[in-house]
C-alpha cells in the first residue's frame, strides 16, 4: 500500500515518508518476528522441560480399600490434597472398583482382573511379593503392630490394527517411532476448544481403547486424572487426517504421593504412615501395557488413646471467670 501511494503521487516528500513508512513497518514486522521467536523458543523450552509421568487411581484406591474394606470406618483427612482425592477421586474410583461387566456398557468393566493386592505386616513377605510380581525394589519395611498393604494395577492391550515401525523426528532428533493408517481402528477428532487433535486406537481387548492427545502443559498427581476426564468430556467432531505417527514410549517413574501420610480412620484404629507410588507405561507398534504399583504402610493406633497431633490451645479457666485469665497455642 506505501509503494502504490508512492507511486501514484511520485512527489519527493511523498517518497520520502514512504521510505519512513517502510522503515517503520520494516522494524515492526522485525519486532513482532523477534516476539514470535521468543514466544515460540519459550513454548519449546516448556516442551522439551516435561517429564514423563502418570497417575493410577485405580491401584491407589484398591490399597485404601484394601486398608478399610468399603469404607467401614470414615477416613479422616488432615490435608487439602487427602481431601480432594476422596471427595473427587476415589468415591468414583470405588464405585469403578466394585463394577461387575454384564456385557452391555452401562455396567462397567471388573477392574478386579487388572488389579492384585496383598496385606501383611511382615515386610520381608511384602517385598517378595512385589518381586514375585515384576516390581522389585520396593524396600518397604513396616513399624511393629504395623500393617502393609500392596497394590498393583496391569493392563495390557493389543492394538486391533498393529502399526508400523517408524522413525519419528522431533526437532531434528531421531526417535524409535511408529506410524498408523486411518482406519476404522483408528479414528481422529477436533476437539471443542482445544488446540490439537485426539486419536482413537481401538484394542483387541473388549471395549479398552486408548486416546492420544498432545499437551503443552504439564500436569502431575491427580492433575493428570481431573485434566483427562475433562478432555474426555470435550465434544468432538471428525478430523481428516491420512497417517498417525507418533513417538515409542518405554518409561518407569516414581510418583510422590506422600500426601496421603498422616490420613487415618475415624475411632483411631490406624493411620497411613508411609506411601510409595511407581508406574510404567509403554506404548508401541503393537499395543500398550500401563502397570503402576502402590504400597502403603499402616500405623496402629493405641485403642482408647486420641493423639493430639495440630497445634492445640493452652486455656486457664476458673469457674466463675468471665474470661480466660491466659490462653495459649502450642506449635511445637
Amino acid at each position: 500500500r506505501i509503494v502504490q501511494r508512492y507511486l501514484k503521487n511520485k512527489t519527493t516528500n511523498l517518497c520520502c515518508a514512504a521510505c519512513v513508512e517502510m522503515r517503520l513497518l520494516f522494524s515492526i514486522i522485525c519486532d513482532t518476528t523477534r516476539l514470535w521467536g521468543a514466544q515460540s523458543q519459550q513454548q519449546h523450552h516448556c516442551i522439551l522441560s516435561m517429564q514423563s509421568t502418570a497417575f493410577c487411581v485405580a491401584a491407589i484406591s484398591n490399597a485404601l480399600e484394601l486398608a478399610n474394606p468399603e469404607c467401614a470406618s470414615k477416613w479422616l483427612t488432615t490435608n487439602d490434597m487427602q481431601r480432594k482425592y476422596l471427595d473427587e477421586l476415589h468415591i468414583k474410583a470405588s464405585k469403578d472398583l466394585n463394577a461387575k461387566s454384564k456385557g452391555d456398557a452401562a455396567s462397567g468393566v471388573d477392574l478386579s482382573q487388572y488389579l492384585k493386592g496383598k496385606v501383611t505386616n511382615d515386610a520381608a513377605e511384602l517385598n517378595a511379593w512385589f518381586a514375585e510380581n515384576d516390581w522389585p525394589g520396593m524396600d518397604i519395611t513396616i513399624t511393629p503392630n504395623g500393617l502393609g498393604i500392596g497394590s498393583i494395577f496391569d493392563l495390557l492391550v493389543d492394538w486391533q490394527n498393529a502399526g508400523k515401525k517408524y522413525p519419528v523426528y522431533i526437532d531434528q532428533v531421531r526417535y524409535e517411532g511408529v506410524k498408523m493408517d486411518k482406519s476404522a481402528s483408528l479414528k481422529g477428532y477436533q476437539l471443542q476448544g482445544y488446540d490439537y487433535p485426539m486419536f482413537e486406537l481401538a484394542t483387541r481387548q473388549e471395549g479398552w481403547r486408548v486416546f492420544l492427545v498432545e499437551t503443552d502443559t504439564s500436569y502431575t498427581g491427580m492433575e493428570l486424572t481431573t485434566r483427562a476426564v475433562e478432555l474426555m468430556d470435550l465434544s468432538r467432531q471428525p478430523y481428516d487426517f491420512r497417517t498417525l505417527q507418533f513417538p515409542q514410549v518405554d518409561f518407569e517413574a516414581d510418583v510422590n504421593i506422600k500426601w496421603m501420610e498422616g490420613m487415618k480412620v475415624e475411632g483411631g484404629l490406624f493411620s497411613i504412615d508411609e506411601a510409595i507410588k511407581k508406574v510404567r507405561l509403554r506404548l508401541d507398534d503393537k499395543g500398550a501395557r500401563a502397570q503402576s504399583a502402590v504400597a502403603m504402610m499402616t500405623r496402629s493406633l493405641p485403642m482408647g488413646v486420641y493423639s493430639i497431633e495440630r497445634p492445640f490451645f493452652v486455656i486457664f479457666w476458673h469457674e466463675g471467670l468471665t474470661l480466660a485469665p491466659f490462653v495459649a497455642i502450642s506449635a511445637n
